[in-house]
């Protein structure tokens, strides 16, 4: 099960979604699958991921580090991501 960072506001997820990419070394140079060797032309990753808003208003990002809350299902209504 995946464990959220929970927010209250959609601009403390941005704040902390850009610092987890900042310590991940965000953005990363996409590798070619083939050979495994960075493809400096290739797509980029340039986030670690992007807030969702849950029912109750407030806003998660997956934990990076495994820390945080359980997801609950009212969070989200009939399917946990």
């Amino acid at each position: 099960m995946v464990n959220y960072l929970v927010f209250d506001s959609l601009s403390e997820a941005v704040s902390a979604e850009a610092q987890i990419s900042q310590e991940m070394g965000y953005p990363k140079v996409g590798v070619n699958a083939a050979t495994g060797q960075p493809s400096p032309s290739a797509q980029t990753t340039d986030y670690w991921a992007t807030p969702e808003q849950i029912l109750d208003g407030r806003w998660v990002l997956p934990s990076p580090d495994g820390t945080g809350t359980a997801s609950q299902i009212e969070w989200w209504g009939e399917a946990t991501p």
